[in-house]
């Protein structure tokens, strides 16, 4: 994706939550949706990156102690994916 980064356990619980999956396929689900070919924007504002895929999910880095921590993943339709990322940037702008 972009730099080596961690999966929480919190986002592996909550995942799992909402699809019935061993740890094992949603760290591989992740990582294949963070592909660099399905990102359509990449929001920073100072230590957190929101990240956004085509698939209308969004990815919220945390940057601690050096090293990006996946502290939420979460799911949108496309009209309200939209939304979310022009918030997003008015607020990394601000």
């Amino acid at each position: 994706m972009f730099e080596y980064y961690i999966i929480t356990e919190h986002v592996i619980d909550r995942y799992r939550q909402r699809v019935d999956e061993t740890v094992e396929n949603i760290k591989r689900r992740i990582k294949q949706d963070l592909y660099f070919k399905k990102i359509k924007q990449i929001v920073n504002k100072g230590n957190v990156r929101h990240v956004f895929t085509i698939s209308s999910k969004e990815f919220i880095f945390v940057k601690e102690r050096g090293r990006w921590l996946l502290k939420t993943v979460i799911k949108r339709n496309r009209k309200r994916n939209e939304v979310a990322i022009k918030q997003r940037r008015k607020a990394a702008v601000c």
